[in-house]
């Protein structure tokens, strides 16, 4: 089982329609809580049976004091700090010392930093609901770079990419990044979802990005074959060739996500689907708390957010999946199951 804790350091920038994870503003964690947290998780990885790991969300760049914060990270001992490095690039830039941000993480060995792009400017704002987003992505990235810094670029697939190819071809080519990432935004049964189908790319806007694909460092034939599963039409086909929905549902799951919000408190699930509240990590008893999430179940996928009994029957989740177009993207299979279940309406777990 893998474990990871979520902390949420400070608000993001932007409110991308497809987030899960609570986007938008929010308040920084005060410092003197934040290196509690840390240590708390720290202690709180001691005391595990397995190897636990623990990210800094949403947008750490948002947070005066990340340099104290980031140090603190990176000397923890029984658990591992994650970074991810992904950033909308607002926050940094607005930085008087964001040289010395930057610094820090490097001198902590975080070398490896990110941005997303929804496409050209025009798209890329509508879709983040901030304008000058797309922007301050790639300026962040040329500074980033510049401070020597590996850059990674995340290309979130939507329907506006066939038309926006020529403008993604030559960002890439300007930024020369170390590393490109091809995403289709996965669907999670969280209210905010429902904004973004509108901007779901289809089978046949990526199959037009076929001569693409490889300049952009990716395998065509990988990235169709894993689209094809990942439609309403091929799930509804799987059902109805013997897949079974509470099968699916029994599979056990390999990663537990845990999330500590900015008033301390943690939560099962990841930030934007807690399930349950362990109480304030400042006071909670540590061994007690690591018995718990010793013992809870995976909860990556959809069996995290339904209850059982409530699943519908086969053919009913077969006729809805056959009303949805039947070739959008999900993601994932796990994320086409989700939303046939959206689409009966059938009621989620989650707390949040």
């Amino acid at each position: 089982m893998d474990i990871n804790f979520d902390l949420i350091i400070s608000g993001c920038n932007t409110r991308c329609r497809h987030c899960y994870v609570n986007g938008g503003p929010g308040r920084s964690i005060p410092l003197p809580d934040a290196l509690r947290c840390i240590a708390r998780l720290d202690e709180l990885g001691a005391a595990l049976p397995v190897p636990a790991s623990f990210t800094m969300d949403n947008e750490p760049f948002n947070h005066p004091d990340i340099a104290a914060i980031i140090r603190a990270a990176a000397s923890v001992k029984h658990i591992a700090h994650f970074h991810h490095g992904m950033t909308t690039g607002i926050a940094l830039l607005r930085r008087p010392d964001k040289e010395a941000a930057v610094r820090a993480y490097l001198d902590c060995g975080y070398k490896d930093f990110g941005i997303t792009l929804h496409g050209s400017p025009e798209h890329h704002d509508e879709i983040v609901r901030r304008e000058g987003a797309c922007e301050a992505s790639v300026k962040a990235a040329e500074f980033l770079k510049s401070c020597g810094a590996e850059l990674s670029v995340s290309l979130m697939m939507n329907r506006f990419f066939p038309e926006d190819a020529g403008w993604i071809s030559r960002t890439l080519d300007q930024l020369r990044p170390d590393f490109i990432f091809f995403a289709v935004p996965n669907y999670t049964p969280h209210a905010s979802m429902t904004e973004y189908e509108p901007y779901r790319a289809s089978l046949a806007d990526l199959q037009a990005l076929s001569g693409r694909l490889e300049l952009w460092g990716q395998k065509t034939s990988e990235c169709l074959c894993n689209a094809e599963k990942s439609t309403p039409a091929a799930m509804a086909e799987q059902l109805e060739q013997g897949l079974s929905l509470q099968d699916l549902f029994a599979q056990k799951q390999e990663e537990l996500y845990l999330s500590v919000h900015q008033d301390r408190l943690l939560y099962m699930g990841n930030t934007g689907a807690e399930t349950a509240c362990l109480g304030d990590l400042d006071t909670i008893d540590i061994a007690a708390a690591a018995g718990k999430i010793s013992r809870a179940p995976g909860n990556r996928d959809y069996g995290a957010f339904y209850a059982p009994d409530l699943l519908p029957g086969q053919e009913e989740l077969i006729c809805a999946l056959k009303r949805l177009p039947p070739d959008t993207l999900y993601g994932d299979p796990a994320s086409v199951i989700c939303r046939g279940l959206a689409e009966l309406r059938i009621p989620t777990r989650i707390l949040a």
